[in-house]
């Protein structure tokens, strides 16, 4: 009887732990929401390349510039949110001179990231950061739904200079083709934010002719991080 009881009250502890186990919260870290650091004063230089194929033009035509990526400051935007205004920089190949681009914003909040870029609202991260996980990056516009996902996750990522513990890998889920391509990257470093994107939307020659017809190949790499 007593080998009962002592076997009973040992189901039973199980079965609290079990059911502790299932209802317990995420930790912020846990989130991995500093995939996205948003910290005012922050900012990020790119090199940036862009290659348009004109296919009436038979050209090839390639710009190469730098962005810089400034948060400059904290505001409170209609819903009552901390929001931060983004002041986007251009310079040209072959100058010295930062000129003004694009404002845009964004705000992190514990379940997500938005970005606002060029008047268009985007999803672009959402935590907890899981393998696989699919969104609709443009839920919060009227562009029309395009699904992305998380891959590579907490992976090392290299790019030049710069060497990355933590990565993870924010790619449109859609499908290839022979005949054209649209491909968004965009790779995310822990306590940087993103540190790479590669934006593809081109047409293919047609067989037995290869390479691209007609489109845009631009890439961004980050080769600098500050605070001002």
């Amino acid at each position: 009887m007593k080998n009962t009881r002592i076997l009973l009250a040992i189901a039973l502890i199980s079965i609290l732990a079990a059911s502790c186990k299932d209802e317990t919260v995420l930790e912020p870290e846990a989130q991995f929401n500093n995939y996205f650091p948003a910290v005012k004063g922050n900012y990020i230089v790119y090199d940036c390349d862009s290659v348009v194929y004109d296919d009436f033009n038979n050209t090839v035509d390639t710009l190469k510039f730098k962005i810089k990526e400034y948060y400059e400051t904290e505001f409170t935007d209609n819903s009552g949110r901390t929001a931060i205004r983004l002041e986007r920089y251009k310079m040209p190949e072959g100058t010295t001179q930062w000129q003004l681009k694009d404002i845009w914003s964004l705000v992190k909040t514990d379940k997500q990231v938005e970005k606002v870029e060029e008047d268009v609202r985007m999803l672009k991260l959402l935590f907890p950061v899981k393998e696989s996980l699919e969104w609709d990056i443009n839920a919060l516009n009227n562009t029309g739904s395009r699904t992305v996902a998380y891959k590579s996750v907490h992976k090392p990522y290299s790019i030049e200079a710069f060497s990355f513990d933590s990565t993870v890998t924010v790619v449109n889920t859609d499908p290839e083709n022979l005949v054209e391509e649209f491909r968004d990257t965009e790779v995310f470093a822990a306590n940087k934010g993103m540190v790479f994107k590669k934006y593809v939307n081109v047409k293919y020659k047609t067989p037995p002719q290869t390479g691209i017809k007609s489109g845009v190949v631009f890439t961004m790499q980050a080769i600098e991080f500050g605070n001002e």
